[in-house]
C-alpha cells in the first residue's frame, strides 16, 4: 500500500494520526484543534495522550493549540509546497494557545515518505498461523460446504447442514477464545443452527419442508444481511475485520481505510442479493436451473478478486461516495433483504403446507 496524495482537508488532518511519532511525543498530553475556513470548512481536533494520536470531528472542550487556517493553505503546507513557518509569518494562518506545541509539530508528525502502513506478519491471536484474509476464507468454508451439498439429491442433512454447523461452532469457539469472532462467523453459526432445526423437523413444521427447497437461496439473503448490516450496526465494515491485520493499527479506524472496506462490504451485500435472485430463478425456471445455478456461484469469483485488489488501495484519496451515500445503499439493500426473507418465508410455508397435504 502506498501513501496517497491529493487528500481533502479532513483526510489530511485525519491522516496526521498515521504519521504520528509516539517516541517524539513522550508523555505529551495535549489537543490540537483545526478551525478550517475556505473551500473546505470544518472543525477537527487531534488528541495526543498516552503515546497515541486520535482524530475527532468537531471542537474540543479545551484545546491546547488552535490553528485557524484556510483549507487551501494547510493543504499546501501538508504537501510540502509551502513552509508552515513562512505561512504563519505571512499571516496565511493563525495559531493560539501553546505555541511550543506548534513548533514541535515537525517532530511529532513524520514525513509521509517515512511511514510504513503495512504490517507484515501481523495476524489474529491464536496458535493457528493464519493471516486475517486467510480467516475470511475459513469463514466462508461452512457456507461453501452448505451450498455444494444442499442440492445434491439424497444428501443427508447431517452432512449438508450438520457439517457446516459443526465447522461454524469450531470457528466461533476458537476465535472467541483467542481473538474475536466476526459477524460472518457468528452469523454462520446462528444460521446453520436454525437450518439444522428446520432440516431435522420437516414433518412437524411446514417451514421445514419449505426450507428443504428454498434453504440455499435463503442463505444468500442472510449473507447479504450480514455484509450490509455491518455498515449500519458495527464500527467496522465486515471486510475490515479481516483485512485490517495486514496494516498498522493506527490505520484501522482511519476513514481512508474504512472507506474501501465499506465499498467492499457493500459490494458483497448486493452480490448476495443478486445471487439469491439467481437461486430463486433456478428453482422457479427448471429448464434454466443449470444456467442460473452456475451464474449464482460464479458471481463470487469477481467478488473475491475485487476484494483482494481494491482493499490494497487504502488509504483512498478523494473517495467517490460519501458516508451518507454508502449507508443509503446499504439501507436499501437491508430493505431488500427483509423483503426477500418475508417472501421466501411465505413461499416456504406454502410449499411445506402443500407437501403435508399430499
Amino acid at each position: 500500500m502506498e501513501a496517497s496524495i491529493n487528500l481533502d482537508m479532513r483526510q489530511t488532518i485525519e491522516g496526521m494520526t498515521l504519521v504520528f511519532d509516539p517516541d517524539a511525543a513522550g508523555d505529551l498530553d495535549g489537543t490540537i484543534q483545526f478551525d478550517v475556513s475556505g473551500p473546505e470548512p470544518g472543525v477537527y481536533h487531534l488528541r495526543i495522550a498516552g503515546g497515541e494520536c486520535t482524530f475527532h470531528r468537531g471542537a474540543a472542550a479545551s484545546p491546547s493549540l488552535t490553528i485557524s487556517t484556510p483549507s487551501d493553505v494547510w493543504l499546501r503546507i501538508s504537501q510540502g509546497a509551502l513552509s508552515g513557518q513562512e505561512a504563519m509569518m505571512q499571516g496565511l494562518y493563525n495559531a493560539t494557545g501553546d505555541i511550543s506545541l506548534l513548533l514541535k509539530m515537525d517532530d511529532l508528525f513524520k514525513p509521509t515518505a517515512e511511514v510504513v502502513f503495512e504490517a507484515p506478519g501481523q495476524r489474529p491471536a491464536g496458535p493457528l498461523p493464519l493471516s486475517g484474509m486467510a480467516w475470511m476464507t475459513v469463514a466462508f468454508l461452512p457456507w461453501i460446504i452448505y451450498w455444494i451439498t444442499f442440492d445434491i439429491p439424497g444428501a443427508n442433512h447431517w452432512i449438508s447442514v450438520g457439517l457446516p454447523l459443526l465447522l461454524s461452532a469450531l470457528i466461533v469457539g476458537y476465535r472467541s477464545v483467542f481473538a474475536q469472532a466476526t459477524w460472518l462467523e457468528v452469523g454462520g453459526l446462528v444460521f446453520f443452527a436454525l437450518a439444522f432445526v428446520l432440516a431435522s423437523l420437516p414433518g412437524l413444521r411446514p417451514f421445514g419442508s419449505g426450507f428443504a427447497v428454498w434453504g440455499s437461496v435463503v442463505s444468500s439473503v442472510v449473507m447479504a444481511g450480514l455484509w450490509l448490516g455491518t455498515l449500519f450496526f458495527s464500527d467496522e465494515p465486515l471486510s475490515a475485520s479481516y483485512s485490517k491485520w495486514g496494516y498498522v493499527k493506527a490505520l484501522w479506524r482511519n476513514s481512508m481505510f474504512i472507506y474501501p472496506n465499506a465499498v467492499i462490504s457493500l459490494m458483497w451485500g448486493w452480490q448476495f442479493i443478486v445471487a439469491a435472485l439467481f437461486g430463486a430463478a433456478a428453482i422457479l425456471l427448471p429448464n434454466l436451473t443449470g444456467f442460473f445455478t452456475l451464474a449464482r456461484f460464479l458471481l463470487q469469483v469477481p467478488a473475491f478478486v475485487f476484494t483482494a485488489v481494491y482493499q490494497k488501495r487504502a488509504p483512498i484519496s478523494n473517495p467517490r461516495f460519501t458516508d451518507t451515500q454508502l449507508r443509503l445503499w446499504a439501507g436499501l439493500g437491508l430493505l431488500v433483504v427483509a423483503g426477500l426473507l418475508l417472501v421466501f418465508a411465505f413461499i416456504g410455508s406454502q410449499t411445506g403446507t402443500h407437501a403435508r397435504a399430499l
